[in-house]
């Protein structure tokens, strides 16, 4: 981030900009979130990842000391005045909850000062409505080169190690509304159910089903999803699916878009989880993301990045360089072409190639067993070639 960025603090007047802010400061810190949860922590903050990832994925004003945790770690001055920014807000937002709360009336006045029964007064007949009042629905509305072979035998088996994470993109599209604050349970539900609508204003005409306005108005939003998830699928079911796989150690969007970042965070949990790799997420996804711990810590980049020259004496730059091309120096990165087949972790095989060896999926995501087969390919075929990095598609 810049000095002249860093010297300005832009300013926000509602809970949603407040948020976009932040999600700002992220971006241009070119920082994961874990690399945030990090250096929070040596800073003397505590601020999981996940946690991180939900406020920046929400319009909601979040925690004061997340924000200071957050900045902190993203190296942003002036940490004073966006604390007294966000009181201002949360100031403003307790002013108007307080006069929209309609104040007890007594409706029995004391005894001594009641006036008088008065006169009785005959009934007047109703006047008759024109139409008849009809409720108003409030949401309503708008390979190998030729003659090359790598035999099982020297494909290396997989060693301890887990991979470090890439950078999600973030790209939250929840709404800011201007009418006033309703109580925080009807915000809510008024937020998925407006989730609901778009996702079926955008993907319904694919035929892809979204939960129905009354199950995602639910306070629950697995409530009344569908059996299963796939990519295309937009709305809150696809957001609590994110927000899980954050919370299993993940770096997904958490955008209520069912994007290729997710497929490929719903892979690797799958592939690291010995479920069926399927890309979709059904009741047994769901369970086991409730279920199962985290998945295994990642590597560091730092640390492939020296496994990587150590392993490639011969031109140490070249394999780092090649690996970023691939996956991002991201051991967790799957990829799913056109065709429907994978690539998997830090040099990209294929699923043939995953055959070829025999080895699995899991297998494939260890960054040790994946960095030792490419150097293997790399000896046979005398140099990078195998392989055609094209950049990575949006994830």
């Amino acid at each position: 981030m810049d000095d002249g960025a860093r010297d300005a603090v832009p300013q926000a007047a509602t809970a949603g900009e407040y948020v976009a802010l932040l999600r700002d400061v992220r971006r241009c810190s070119g920082l994961t979130y874990r690399e945030i949860s990090r250096r929070a922590s040596a800073a003397g903050h505590w601020l999981p990842a996940s946690t991180l990832a939900t406020m920046l994925g929400r319009i909601t004003l979040p925690r004061e000391r997340t924000v200071v945790a957050m900045l902190a770690a993203c190296g942003v001055p002036d940490t004073e005045r966006w604390v007294e920014m966000r009181r201002d807000i949360e100031a403003r937002l307790s002013e108007r909850d307080r006069w929209e709360t309609p104040a007890p009336q007594n409706t029995v006045a004391p005894a001594a000062s009641q006036p008088p029964p008065a006169e009785p007064v005959p009934p007047v007949d109703p006047i008759p409505s024109a139409e008849p009042h009809s409720p108003v629905d409030p949401v309503a509305g708008p390979a190998l080169p030729a003659g090359s072979t790598l035999s099982a035998d020297a494909v290396p088996s997989a060693g301890p190690g887990p991979s470090d994470e890439s950078t999600p993109s973030v790209r939250p599209v929840l709404l800011e509304w201007s009418r006033p604050a309703a109580p925080r349970s009807a915000r809510r539900r008024l937020r998925l159910a407006v989730l609901a609508v778009l996702g079926a204003l955008t993907i319904g005409g694919a035929g892809t089903l979204l939960p129905n306005l009354t199950a995602a108005a639910n306070s629950s939003p697995t409530e009344g999803c569908p059996l299963v998830l796939r990519q295309g699928m937009y709305g809150p079911c696809v957001l609590d699916l994110q927000e899980r796989l954050v919370a299993r150690g993940l770096d997904v969007p958490v955008d209520g878009w069912f994007g290729p970042g997710t497929t490929s965070g719903l892979i690797a949990f799958q592939a690291l989880g010995s479920l069926p790799v399927s890309g979709t997420a059904d009741g047994q996804v769901l369970d086991a993301l409730a279920s199962q711990p985290t998945v295994p810590a990642p590597w560091p980049e730092d640390r492939i990045g020296k496994y990587l020259r150590r392993s490639f004496p011969e031109d140490p730059s070249g394999a780092v360089e090649m690996a970023r091309c691939l996956s991002e120096l991201d051991p967790y990165r799957v990829v799913v072409v056109a065709d429907g087949s994978r690539r998997w972790g830090l040099f990209q095989f294929t699923d043939t190639e995953l055959s070829r060896f025999g080895v699995d999926p899991r297998t494939a995501l260890d960054p040790y067993w994946n960095i030792r087969t490419a150097r293997n390919v790399w000896s046979l075929t005398g140099g990078f070639g195998h392989w055609q990095c094209a950049p990575s598609p949006s994830m």
